[in-house]
């Protein structure tokens, strides 16, 4: 990302000695102060997110495929915070690049990893979710949504993100220059290549399609489908119960019948379908909840990184001045705040909007989490395993489908009389 300002002119008169008289502290002070809260809120809340979701020896939250996708991403911001910030504090002290031609393209390619990966990883998520709940999420296929992204096959897509980030970052090698300013006192810049001004022109759009654009319509089309689908399992749901608890076309004598030959089992199975009713309001608010948090990070995540993005485009192409002075300089470096201050701004997310983070996190800070030891003096509650809440869910969904069907049986032939019960699955009571 381009975050300096360039000129053509040689410096003949540059002093490093003078250059500590002309430190403006009221541009440096609100940067200083933001970087440096960004730096020990980005460690801190990354650290203790990598510990419960990836730590073996700890791990207060449970392995699943999102908690490995969400330590992913905050080892990306983990990284650019260690790796980027330090660098970006000394810089603003010098009005020269001081740390050589290594860290200069180094620096940026490290920031370019983190931007794509963090991205890569969201889209994952999208797409993960999308398939989980839209091809799986209903009554036929409850049990098969367990399946359709494994551990396994979430630690292999955090692999090969990385991996991808790795290679898709390699352009910015190339278009960053250590470039030599001054004649009376030998001194560098860390710009963008300008003599090359297609191969610049092209990295920004690159930029911005790989990490901006492109992404943001996979995931949005993937929100879109997945809200979609919540609502209408939902309004399905609710009707489904309506007509099982009214139940208007069961004949009298059938009902009599039932009343009197089979009081105690029907008695049974509505409380059955009561509580499975009552466990699936409780996943559904579970995924809302799930879904409300990783939608969040997504738009967090846009509107932390677009504009310094876009700002990068519009001086590729001359539409802003490269040199940047008074409201344009103060914008660029709000944007460059911004981009970094996403990478803290995650772990707030998650605790504000997840209780089991919450647990998670005073799980980590309580129990000794910075050397992953086996001793856990706070644990949180601990629930139901997951695979019974889906087959009591199973038992109660098919039994509706099958009530539903019986009375459509005795709408269309009145001769057909199924019994309710014998439809009944066994649950894991």
């Amino acid at each position: 990302m381009n975050d300096t300002n360039e000129t053509e002119e040689m410096w003949e008169d540059y002093d490093i000695e003078e250059s500590w008289n002309y430190y403006d502290w009221s541009e440096l002070a609100p940067a200083l102060v933001i970087y440096s809260i960004t730096f020990c809120l980005g460690l801190t809340g990354n650290i203790v997110i990598i510990a419960s979701t990836l730590c073996p020896k700890l791990r207060p939250l449970p392995s699943t495929p999102t908690n490995i996708f969400l330590g992913g991403l905050a080892t990306a911001d983990l990284i650019l915070i260690i790796f980027c910030i330090p660098v970006k504090i000394a810089k603003l002290f010098s009005f020269t690049w001081t740390m050589g031609a290594f860290i200069c393209k180094s620096v940026h390619y490290v920031q370019s990893v983190a931007a794509i990966s963090s991205v890569l990883t969201l889209t994952a998520m999208s797409i993960e979710r999308q398939f989980l709940i839209v091809r799986y999420y209903a009554i036929v296929h409850p049990m098969r949504a367990h399946y359709t992204c494994t551990i396994s096959q979430a630690r292999r897509i955090v692999i090969a993100t990385w991996t991808a980030s790795f290679f898709l970052a390699i352009p910015i090698i190339l278009t960053q220059i250590h470039k030599p300013v001054g004649v009376r006192v030998p001194s560098f810049w860390c710009v963008r290549d300008s003599d090359s001004q297609l191969l610049w022109r092209i990295h920004e759009l690159y930029m911005l399609l790989l990490v901006l654009v492109i992404p943001l319509a996979v995931m949005g089309f993937c929100y879109t489908a997945i809200c979609w689908e919540i609502w209408r399992v939902m309004n399905r749901r609710y009707h489904m119960t309506s007509r099982s608890a009214l139940s208007p076309t069961i004949p009298s004598n059938n009902r009599e019948c039932i009343l009197m030959t089979d009081r105690g089992r029907e008695s049974s199975r509505q409380s059955r379908t009561k509580r499975g009713s009552t466990r699936t309001e409780g996943e559904s608010r579970t995924i809302k909840q799930v879904v409300k948090m990783l939608v969040a990070v997504v738009v967090l995540f846009a509107i932390c990184w677009s504009p310094l993005l876009i700002d990068n485009v519009l001086t590729a192409y001359e539409y802003l001045p490269r040199v940047k002075h008074g409201p344009i300089k103060h914008m660029n470096t709000a944007f460059q705040l911004m981009a970094y201050f996403n990478s803290c701004i995650n772990p707030i997310v998650y605790g504000f909007m997840s209780k089991h983070f919450r647990e998670s996190f005073l799980a980590a800070a309580y129990g000794g989490w910075w050397c992953c030891c086996r001793r856990k003096v706070y644990t949180p509650p601990v629930k139901r395993h997951p695979s019974l809440s889906q087959t009591r869910t199973t038992s109660v969904g098919m039994t509706a489908s099958f009530m539903l069907l019986n009375h459509q049986f005795q709408s269309l032939a009145p001769s057909f009389h199924f019994p309710l019960n014998s439809f009944q699955l066994p649950t894991s009571d």
